[in-house]
């Protein structure tokens, strides 16, 4: 099978904004145990109960001083976040963004774009995931994907299907209820 495919920034933001929002899904730990968040939020209640008895007089300009620092201090951590994400955005002459094409076979993936041509056998093929976001993504690494905005594919639900079935030893998932057809 062969596609032919014109990816642009806004491509890369709608991934980038899907793997920001699913990859700590993927990576737990005892932290975020129910169990665990429930005793800290009822070890600071207690905390705060406790330092709240013993102050007879509540100081309001020191309170106030606080939490504008703290709000200040996440404004900033808001801010550094929006400058990493621009800092990772596709150059418009880069890699990523402008026409790609794809030769998929039994062997592997042939790739090739503007100033590269690639090739990736079938074995390094890690998982296929269909987003509910409206992309397909065939991950090579952890986060490393060939990236198909489904509308800009002429049949979204026949290349998703050919690619499970050709790259069967690799995990499949779905992220969105498969469409149903009427006739």
């Amino acid at each position: 099978m062969e596609i032919e495919i014109d990816l642009q920034k806004e491509d890369w933001k709608l991934y980038q904004a899907y793997i920001e929002k699913e990859l700590p899904k993927h990576h737990k730990t005892w932290v975020d145990s129910f169990w665990v968040n429930l005793l800290v939020w009822m070890v600071i209640a207690i905390v705060f109960m406790v330092v709240f008895q013993q102050i007879k007089h509540f100081h309001w300009p020191t309170a106030i001083s606080v939490a504008v620092f703290f709000v200040l201090i996440s404004a900033l951590f808001f801010f550094n976040m929006l400058k990493i994400r621009k800092a990772f955005e596709p150059l418009e002459s880069g890699v990523f963004c402008g026409s790609h094409k794809f030769i998929f076979s039994s062997e592997g993936i042939v790739s090739e774009g503007n100033g590269y041509k690639g090739y990736h056998s079938r074995e390094i093929v890690k998982k296929i995931e269909r987003t509910s976001s409206g992309l397909i993504l065939i991950y090579l690494d952890s986060v490393y994907a060939y990236v198909f905005p489904e509308i800009k594919l002429d049949n979204p639900d026949e290349f998703y299907q050919y690619i499970s079935e050709q790259y069967s030893n690799v995990t499949s998932q779905s992220s969105r209820p498969a469409s149903s057809t009427t006739d």
